[in-house]
């Protein structure tokens, strides 16, 4: 992110005070809730990956790559290297999951093993209350429609890899080590699908965004569903997605334009 640009946007917006702790995040990173602890005398605890990894191999290895490329993952380290650094570390079964476009979505159990007391998953101890989300949800939305007093028109913003554009705090990597197809650990630096606190830890900044384009552009109304954004605008606007990709670009978010669209009259938007 640039956290210089993003500083000035929201001080423009009139939300530096607001959202201070987004900027604080994009430089030291988002605390998961994962507080320092151990697992009796163990100096690692690394279970085996579920199933659902090693069936899609090929793609999470693809993935896996694409994080690396981008430093988002370092690696690839044996036991030792990894322990000579932290005084205890656990992985979280790697798993998969297919999105609707037929890709694969690695993830990691953060909830493994379940039911053990002797053996607490790492989201055991996350408050979940600490981490809340604000999404707008199908009420929110079509309410505003029942409201709607005039014609307007619809886009749509998507988040590309949403999770993974936002940092944790090093402070939590020991409990955010990954176990890769090839046996190897590798750190993980980024928000993982599977944690407590994921939602809400991208929520933060993804509101900030949502009310830096509702400031910057001549809009009626934004709303977000975790990384999907429903763009309005009255007819008479000149406002183009195009900007509002480009402004975003320069922020730093990274855009999937492949579920991106412009204005329209008809736009589909699935609620979970």
């Amino acid at each position: 992110m640039n956290i210089d640009l993003w500083k000035i946007a929201l001080k423009n917006a009139k939300i530096l005070t607001k959202y201070q702790d987004v900027l604080f995040g994009f430089e030291h990173g988002f605390h998961q809730g994962i507080p320092t602890h151990k697992l009796g005398n163990l100096r690692w605890f690394t279970p085996d990956n579920h199933r659902s990894a090693i069936l899609a191999e090929k793609k999470i290895r693809e993935s896996m790559d694409k994080e690396l490329q981008q430093k988002r993952m370092f690696g690839p380290f044996d036991w030792e290297e990894v322990s000579r650094k932290f005084s205890f570390f656990r992985t979280n079964p790697l798993g998969a999951v297919v999105n609707g476009d037929g890709s694969v979505r690695p993830i990691n159990d953060l909830s493994f093993p379940h039911g053990d007391p002797s053996t607490p998953s790492v989201n055991s101890f996350v408050n979940k209350d600490d981490f809340e989300t604000t999404w707008d949800d199908f009420n929110e939305v079509s309410s505003f429609f029942r409201s709607c007093d005039g014609p307007v028109l619809l886009a749509l913003f998507d988040w590309e890899k949403a999770y993974r554009q936002i940092p944790t705090h090093p402070s939590q990597w020991p409990y955010l080590m990954v176990k890769g197809m090839d046996g190897n650990l590798y750190l993980d630096t980024r928000i993982t699908f599977g944690g407590v606190a994921g939602c809400g830890s991208f929520g933060r900044p993804a509101d900030a965004w949502k009310e830096i384009m509702f400031a910057e552009f001549d809009l009626v109304k934004v709303f977000r569903w975790v990384d999907d954004n429903l763009f309005i605008k009255k007819p008479t606007s000149t406002t183009d997605m195009k900007d509002i990709v480009k402004r975003s670009t320069d922020l730093g978010v990274l855009t999937n334009l492949k579920k991106c669209s412009i204005f329209s009259d008809e736009q589909k938007l699935l609620f979970n």
